[in-house]
């Protein structure tokens, strides 16, 4: 009896590292499975070759599994059922042979469930991508073994799902952009990282979806330096390190001029004395449908900073800088020349910019005003842009009248305000 019984206990553990195994192979993830390889760890060739085929590993499995059960079923109901009879009648208990086999099968379940399937699961999950190299050598010599009985179960299961007038499926393993997605709300539901990592990673999905002209800066907005009537100062006065030239019209590119070349060039000129020509470099020119991830890569590969938007007519439609693309991942960027803390600047006593972005309710609260029709838009560019209703067709500085003065776009990208002025009048104030 007690061969039987360990017998019977070693196909229990063989049933537990094959549901073990399954358990690891099937829970280790690609990202796990690449760093295995790229560290050159023991077995990680042989786990990989393993994986690359999960309905094969998973029916040798299955097969191993139901063997180890079939034979420990077998064993236990024929050779234990006439020694567990005569045991009980020992002590005055009668039972059928048939009665029996459901007593030594029940308990024979039991051990198989907890120590054949539960408790080697439970190991597998604690370290999956150990216990899957671990396994993986194992796997592939019983991939070789039961490969006849996995050929067999493979073209009956077709079989059968061709005659149900079914159409199997073949498994995808790979990754979509949604399912990405949907890791990163439940990583940031699972307190993983903030809001602001979660909307960042959601905006690099955004990158293929944004052409150059959606972000760019509206060619009306643009200052520049004009070599008709050329004026150093007022590349001072812009405050910006990259100034485009024009000559004659903002069609008429010239290039850029690098507000650190100007100034070592006035280390030992005066301002008249400035060759302008000299200092203009050649313009980089995109097409305005390009897609802004391959702008990105582009400008960083030929160590660009800015770039001039033409359409088919050769005519410019405006100008696009890293800035603006790195903005669409990490957000508005302001610097010291920016509008800060609350994104506004008093021009004077009825008169002030505000950022697109700021929400009416701190504009209302700020100047203890009521804005007339802005229920249903949080932001005061979202105000705007629904009263403009096409800001690609509209006039630059196109008024717009609210009860208490007037709203003006200052700056705007082909789809998106970005700063406004409001001016308040005294009458309607009064009113």
């Amino acid at each position: 009896m007690l061969p039987i019984l360990i017998l019977i206990f070693v196909l229990i553990i063989i049933n537990g590292f094959f549901a073990a195994s399954e358990m690891a192979l099937v829970s280790i993830k690609p990202s796990d499975l690449y760093r295995i390889k790229s560290q050159g760890i023991k077995n990680a060739e042989v786990l990989d070759k393993v994986t690359k085929d999960s309905t094969k590993y998973l029916s040798t499995i299955q097969v191993a599994i139901t063997f180890a059960g079939f034979l420990s079923s077998a064993f236990a109901g024929s050779q234990l059922s006439g020694d567990f009879v005569n045991l009980l009648g020992k002590i005055n208990i009668v039972i059928s042979d048939g009665l029996a086999v459901i007593i030594i099968t029940v308990i024979l379940s039991f051990f198989t469930l907890v120590l054949g399937e539960l408790v080697p699961k439970r190991i597998a999950m604690t370290n999956p991508s150990k216990f899957a190299l671990l396994c993986a050598p194992f796997i592939n010599v019983f991939m070789i073994i039961f490969k006849p009985f996995v050929w067999l179960l493979s073209i009956s299961t077709e079989g059968v799902i061709r005659l149900l007038g079914l159409k199997a499926k073949k498994a995808k393993d790979k990754i979509t952009e949604k399912q990405i997605k949907e890791m990163i709300v439940f990583g940031q539901i699972e307190g993983l990282y903030k809001t602001e990592e979660r909307d960042m990673m959601n905006r690099v999905f955004r990158l293929d979806d944004l052409s150059a002209d959606m972000i760019m800066t509206h060619k009306s907005d643009i200052i520049a330096l004009d070599l008709a009537k050329p004026n150093l100062m007022d590349i001072i006065d812009s405050r910006y390190s990259r100034i485009p030239v024009i000559n004659g019209s903002k069609d008429n590119i010239e290039g850029v001029i690098f507000v650190k070349d100007l100034l070592v060039e006035l280390k030992d000129k005066m301002i008249e004395e400035v060759d302008i020509e000299s200092l203009i470099r050649k313009p980089y020119i995109i097409d305005e449908n390009i897609k802004i991830n391959i702008l990105l890569k582009q400008m960083r590969d030929s160590y660009e900073h800015l770039a001039f938007i033409l359409n088919d007519s050769n005519e410019l439609e405006g100008i696009i800088t890293l800035e603006d693309i790195v903005e669409e991942i990490v957000g508005n960027i302001y610097d010291e020349h920016d509008f800060i803390g609350e994104h506004s600047e008093t021009i004077d006593e009825f008169g002030y910019i505000f950022d697109a972005e700021i929400l009416i309710s701190d504009i209302e609260g700020k100047l203890g005003i009521k804005i007339d029709s802005s229920e249903g838009f949080d932001t005061i560019g979202d105000f705007v842009q629904a009263k403009l209703k096409d800001l690609d067709k509209s006039q630059q500085h196109s008024l717009i009248d609210i009860n208490i003065g007037s709203l003006r776009v200052l700056s705007r990208t082909k789809n998106k305000v970005k700063q406004i002025e409001l001016k308040l009048d005294q009458n309607k104030l009064k009113d």
